[in-house]
């Protein structure tokens, strides 16, 4: 399995235990329990980290009237194509819609919380199954009917919000190099004088593939007060800003194929595979002790589980290792007691005992989850080329991945590079692993189209199967 087949092969992901892609019907994914644990983990970790910047945590209904989708159609952008109506056998009954996006949905608990005698800022999250078509327009890793999980962020203020925004950006990048997945912070360019905006900024975090794509895990809309607006969310008359942040189970996929660039040994980072010690007995004889160790890593706050089953060694460990697990216990038979293996060191371990295991485990995983962090952060470094101008067809071949361009911020040269058809603009480098870019630091080189010198510059290079 090559990390080419892992960015658009749902079968895939179905034979590493993560989903069943095809339930309840094609395109309606039901994640199984060790991918359920994989997307639990990645999400509590974002939950924690929103905690503690302040943003409350509610529950939103999957349905909603149909009429707060047609007025932000009206006066905003429509999603009435993308939808999916829920029809009663009461045909007086009002048309409910099932939910495409926060926006409309959370601006009227705003507007409800005002007229209640609440003061902004408000700050919450939710996480919550999407009823959206993701195969409309763009193609993530698979098309999907029902996108989980969608965890949104949304923020509403009076006056500045640039300290939110670059909590949603870049405190979050943290979040996701933390659990080895490196991210590069990018506002998305727009053509100049387009009309329609859905937000005056989009800011999104994007991570380069493994096999030299790009593709989007975060944005991060500057909304200005284009909702509060339209339904009523004025404080002393004044409508507030509004920004959000999502992200949906595209992110847990492209995490799974950084993990899974070496197909015979994929490693998930500690911090959120769901099994971080795979106990596996090297005969049958050994599995009550792999049973006891297990526990006591268990007691310990290590997730382990025994992969024992009737099967060779050979097959244990394999079906062990397509489970991610990061760290790997071998147990020998009850004359050899237990040895403690990283993936790669199997056969050149020492023996320990049972007492050890909980902290020297403990250890090797704190270890572990350091080293892949800096490889990935490293290997991401390593896909992006420096360029004076715009890449020419012969220098495809040169771009591991992305390609970072002097390019100002005038009008003329944005259209030159939304035109360019060589590469893909992935948009302007804002930061990278959760640390925004200092833009006075930045040289300044002559821009890759007017020439003018600039301190600014572009990211192009392919996105995956066809992303905007």
């Amino acid at each position: 399995m090559t990390a080419a087949t892992w960015t658009g092969d749902a079968a895939a992901l179905q034979r590493s235990y993560i989903v069943s892609a095809k339930y309840p019907v094609s395109g309606a994914s039901g994640w199984l329990p060790h991918g359920y644990a994989l997307c639990s983990n990645v999400l509590d970790a974002f939950r924690a980290f929103f905690a503690s910047g302040g943003y409350e945590e509610l529950g939103l209904a999957s349905a909603v009237p149909l009429d707060a989708m047609e007025r932000q159609a009206g006066s905003i952008k429509s999603f009435l194509d993308r939808i999916y109506l829920l029809r009663s056998g009461d045909e007086q009954a009002e048309p409910v819609a099932l939910a495409s996006t926060i926006e409309a949905q959370i601006s009227g608990v705003m507007a409800a919380w005002l007229r209640e005698g609440h003061r902004p800022p408000f700050r919450v999250t939710t996480v919550r199954t999407v009823g959206r078509h993701e195969g409309h327009g763009t193609r993530p890793l698979w098309m999907e009917r029902f996108v989980w999980p969608f965890f949104e962020a949304q923020a509403a203020f009076v006056g500045d919000g640039s300290a939110d925004t670059s909590f949603m950006l870049h405190a979050t990048g943290g979040v996701a190099a933390a659990m080895g997945l490196p991210t590069v912070a990018v506002e998305r360019l727009k053509e100049p004088g387009a009309a329609g905006a859905y937000a005056d900024r989009r800011h999104e975090l994007v991570t380069l593939l493994p096999e030299g794509t790009s593709t989007t895990l975060t944005s991060v809309y500057e909304l200005g007060t284009r909702f509060s607006e339209t339904f009523g969310v004025h404080s002393d008359g004044v409508p507030l800003s509004m920004l959000n942040f999502g992200f949906s189970a595209r992110l847990v996929l492209a995490l799974l194929v950084h993990a899974h660039t070496d197909p015979d040994k994929p490693v998930y980072h500690p911090s959120i595979a769901p099994v971080q010690v795979a106990v596996v007995p090297a005969v049958a004889e050994g599995a009550g002790r792999a049973a006891a160790l297990a526990a006591a890593l268990d007691a310990h706050g290590i997730r382990a589980e025994v992969f024992g089953d009737q099967r060779g060694y050979r097959a244990r460990t394999t079906r062990a290792r397509a489970h991610g697990a990061p760290l790997f216990l071998t147990v020998e038979g009850p004359e050899r007691g237990g040895v403690l293996l990283l993936g790669e060191d199997v056969g050149e371990g020492r023996t320990i005992t049972e007492t050890e295991v909980a902290a020297r485990a403990a250890e090797r995983l704190a270890v572990l989850g350091e080293t892949l962090c800096r490889r990935a952060v490293d290997a991401h470094r390593e896909r992006i080329l420096d360029r004076a101008g715009f890449p020419e067809p012969g220098d495809l071949a040169r771009i591991p991945a992305a390609v970072r361009v002097p390019l100002c911020t005038a009008a003329a040269c944005v259209s030159a590079a939304l035109d360019q058809d060589v590469l893909d603009v992935i948009g302007r480098p804002t930061g990278e692993n959760g640390a925004a870019y200092d833009a006075g630091a930045a040289p300044d080189r002559p821009c890759a189209h007017c020439a003018r010198p600039t301190g600014s510059s572009v990211l192009l290079g392919r996105k995956f199967r066809g992303e905007k």
